[in-house]
């Protein structure tokens, strides 16, 4: 999948976040979650460690991102990834 093409799926899943009153991406009372890193998130050969990511950490340094671009680094795309859960979840509840 092209970059152009994974982002217009992007825009058209965030549209229909709104379509059913989705504004914002909110934390409420959640901030911990677990993670499995890369490169062990696709290995299936073996247990993966886990590891423990925050959501309000992810929003913290995400809008850092919106200002100051020049700080966007690989771990911002799990940031998104964390948030566009969060959709999901909210969507699906």
């Amino acid at each position: 999948m092209t970059l152009e093409a994974l982002e217009q799926c992007i825009s058209q899943l965030l549209a229909l976040a709104r379509s059913r009153g989705i504004e914002e991406v909110d934390t409420g009372e959640r901030d911990y979650y677990w993670n499995v890193p890369s490169p062990e998130w696709v290995d299936m050969t073996k247990q993966p460690q886990l590891t423990v990511g925050s959501l309000d950490d992810d929003l913290v340094e995400l809008n850092k991102l919106r200002t100051q671009p020049e700080r966007a680094s690989s771990v911002d795309f799990d940031r998104v990834a964390a948030m566009l859960r969060l959709l999901s979840d909210k969507l699906s509840g």
